[in-house]
C-alpha cells in the first residue's frame, strides 16, 4: 500500500505506513462488539488530531435517522456526553448530518456559510467549524453510508486535505464496522424480544388496573406509584398541551419529606404555563421533538446556559440529580410531557428501563384521554339528567295546569269527566259488589252573594269552600270544581251511608266557618246531593241522580243533604 499522511497531536506528518496498517487491522481482529469497534475508531480520530471534538453517528436499522453512538466533546462540555449519546438526527431535516449522508461527501459549516439556525448551534457549542465526513464503502462509494463522523473545530478550520488520513482509516474499518453494526442490530432485536416478555409481565397487572380508572387524578396517582415502585425516582410531574401552552396538571412526590418542594414547584408551574417555544423549556422541546431526553446528573450541567423557566424549576428542587423527560402520547401523537426527577442521588437507567418508560407514557396518554372522555360523558349525563328532571317537572306542571282549577286548586271539570268515566267502567267490569258514591255540593244563593259583595269576594268564598272540602274528605276521595259555585266529590269504596256522613261534615264545616273576603268577614251555606252507583248505571245516569238529589236539597230549604 502506498504511504499516506495521518495527523496526530504530536506529529502531523506520521505516515499511514504498512506497519501501522497492520497494527490497526490486528486491533480490528480482536474486536468483540460494536462498542469496542467504535472505541477503536474514536481512538483513531482522536490520534489524528484534526479536530477538538467528534461525534460518530451511525444509521439506524430503518435508514431514517443517524444515532450518536460514540463521541468525545471538549472538556467544558464533557458532562453532556451521556446526554448526547443516543441522540437521533433525522436524515430528512436538511441539517449538516443529513446533507453529508445524502450527498455522500464532506461538508463544512462555519460562521461564513452557516444559516441563522446553524450559527446558533455553532455559538452554543463554542466552535468555529463543523465538518461532516461520510463513512463510505471504499468498493462502492455510491452506496448509502454507514453513518457520518462529525468533527468540531474551536479555532480555525479543517482543510479537506487534512481529512484524507481519516478517510483512509474509515475505509480500512468499513467492512468490520458494517458487520458489527449488523450484529448489534440483530442482538438488539434479540434483547428487545427478551425484554418485551419481561416487560409484558410487569405491565399486565398495572395496565389492567389503569384501564379501570375513570378519574384523571387517580390515573396520575396510580401511574406515579407504579413508577416509584419500579424505579428510584423521587418526583413525577405531568403536563398536557392545552391550546398553545404546556400546562402542569399534577406533581407527585414518592416521599412525604418532598411535599414542600412538590407544592412549591406546582405553584410556580401553575402560574407559568410554557408557550410552545422549544427555547422556553426542555419539556416543550421534548413535546415538539416527540423524543425522550435523559440528563444523568443535572448537578454537572448547572453552570451551562439554561432557559429562565427551567432555571427556576431547578432552583425550586434544590438538588435535582437525574432528570428524564418523555412525551405523553395518544394515538401516536404527543399530547403532553412526563418528567421524572431523582433528588437524593443520580440513578442509572438501562435501555429496558427507558423502553418501559416510553411504553408507559404512551399508555398514559390513552388512560388520560379515556378518563377525560368519561368525565365529559358523566358531566353530560348529569346535565341530561338535570334537563330530564326539569322537563318532567314542566310536564307535571302542564298536566296539573291542564287538569286543575286555578282558583280553588281542585281538579277541573275535564278531569272529573275522565275520572268518573273510569270509575263507573270499573264498577261494571267486576261482578262482585263495587261501592262508589258521588257528592254534589253547591253554594246557596251564590249569585245573590256576588251581586251584593262583588266577584272578588265571591272568589274568596269559592276558594274557602274548596279548602273545607279538601279538609273533610279522605285521602282516597277526589274533589273537583264542577263549574261556577258547584263542586263534586268522587267517593271510591263508599256506600250511600258513608257518602251522607261525609256530605254532612262538609255542610256543617262550611256553615260554621267565617270566611275572610275582600268585602270583609262573610258566611255561606251549602246544599249537597248524594247518590251511590247502581249496577246498570252509566256515567250520565249516575251523575244525574246526584244532581236530582242536590235539586231536592235546594227546593226543601237549602243548607241540607239529600240522597237520590
Amino acid at each position: 500500500m502506498p504511504n499516506s499522511k495521518i495527523s496526530s497531536p504530536g506529529n502531523n506528518e506520521i505516515l499511514l505506513a504498512g506497519q501501522r496498517v497492520c497494527d490497526l487491522l490486528n486491533q480490528v481482529a480482536g474486536v468483540e462488539s460494536l462498542d469496542a469497534m467504535l472505541n477503536l475508531l474514536g481512538t483513531q480520530i482522536h490520534e489524528l488530531g484534526v479536530a477538538d471534538a467528534y461525534l460518530i453517528n451511525l444509521v439506524d436499522a430503518g435508514g431514517k435517522n443517524l444515532i450518536t453512538q460514540k463521541l468525545r466533546l471538549t472538556p467544558e462540555f464533557q458532562m453532556l456526553e451521556q446526554t448526547t449519546l443516543g441522540y437521533r438526527n433525522s436524515l430528512s431535516d436538511g441539517y449538516l448530518n443529513a446533507k453529508v449522508f445524502n450527498l455522500r461527501s464532506i461538508q463544512h459549516v462555519n460562521h461564513e456559510n452557516a444559516s441563522d439556525a446553524e450559527k446558533l448551534v455553532l455559538k452554543y457549542w463554542r466552535v468555529n467549524e463543523f465538518v461532516g465526513v461520510p463513512i463510505l464503502n471504499p468498493d462502492n462509494p455510491q452506496e448509502a453510508p454507514l453513518g457520518v463522523v462529525m468533527l468540531l473545530k474551536q479555532v480555525g478550520s479543517i482543510a479537506n486535505e487534512a481529512l484524507e488520513p481519516l478517510q483512509k482509516v474509515l475505509a480500512l474499518l468499513f467492512k468490520s464496522l458494517h458487520n458489527w453494526m449488523r450484529f448489534a442490530q440483530l442482538e438488539k432485536m434479540h434483547d428487545k424480544a427478551q425484554a418485551a416478555v419481561a416487560e409484558n409481565a410487569r405491565l399486565l397487572e398495572f395496565l389492567d388496573e389503569m384501564s379501570s380508572l375513570t378519574s384523571i387524578d387517580k390515573v396520575y396517582d396510580l401511574f406515579a406509584a407504579e413508577l416509584f415502585r419500579q424505579l428510584p425516582f423521587e418526583l413525577a410531574s405531568f403536563a398536557l398541551q392545552e391550546n398553545d401552552m404546556l400546562a402542569i396538571k399534577k406533581v407527585i412526590a414518592a416521599d412525604p419529606r418532598y411535599a414542600g418542594l412538590t407544592h412549591e414547584l406546582r405553584a410556580y408551574l401553575d402560574h407559568h404555563p410554557a408557550p410552545l417555544d422549544p427555547s422556553y423549556s426542555g419539556g416543550v422541546y421534548v413535546l415538539l421533538k416527540d423524543e425522550s431526553v435523559l440528563f444523568p446528573d443535572v448537578q454537572t450541567i448547572k453552570h451551562l446556559p439554561v432557559s429562565p423557566h427551567d432555571a427556576k424549576s431547578i432552583a425550586i428542587l434544590r438538588t435535582p440529580r437525574t432528570l428524564f423527560i418523555a412525551p405523553i402520547r395518544y394515538q401516536k401523537r404527543p399530547i403532553g410531557v412526563l418528567a421524572l426527577y431523582s433528588l437524593a442521588k443520580p440513578i442509572s437507567l438501562s435501555e429496558a428501563d427507558r423502553r418501559l418508560l416510553e411504553q408507559l407514557s404512551s399508555f398514559l396518554g390513552t388512560a388520560i384521554a379515556n378518563s377525560k372522555t368519561y368525565a365529559i360523558s358523566q358531566a353530560q349525563n348529569v346535565e341530561i339528567g338535570h334537563l330530564n328532571m326539569m322537563l318532567q317537572e314542566k310536564v307535571k306542571q302542564l298536566a296539573e295546569q291542564a287538569s286543575t282549577d286555578r282558583l280553588t286548586g281542585l281538579f277541573n271539570f275535564r278531569s272529573f269527566e275522565q275520572e268518573l268515566g273510569k270509575r263507573v267502567k270499573e264498577c261494571q267490569r267486576f261482578s262482585e259488589k263495587k261501592e262508589l258514591s258521588l257528592a254534589l255540593v253547591d253554594i246557596d244563593r251564590f249569585k245573590q252573594f256576588n251581586d251584593s259583595y262583588g266577584h272578588a269576594a265571591g272568589n274568596d268564598i269559592l276558594a274557602g269552600v274548596a279548602q273545607e272540602i279538601r279538609t273533610q274528605i279522605r285521602e282516597t276521595d277526589i274533589a273537583f270544581r264542577y263549574g261556577g259555585e258547584e263542586f263534586v266529590v268522587i267517593l271510591p269504596k263508599c256506600d250511600i251511608d258513608g257518602a251522607m256522613l261525609l256530605a254532612e261534615r262538609i255542610r256543617t264545616a262550611v256553615e260554621a266557618r267565617v270566611f275572610d273576603t275582600s268585602a270583609g268577614s262573610k258566611s255561606v251555606t251549602v246544599s249537597v246531593g248524594c247518590t251511590m252507583v247502581l249496577p246498570n248505571d252509566t256515567q250520565q245516569s249516575f251523575f244525574n241522580r246526584a244532581d236530582e238529589a242536590l235539586y231536592k236539597a235546594k227546593n226543601t230549604g237549602r243548607n241540607r243533604v239529600c240522597t237520590g
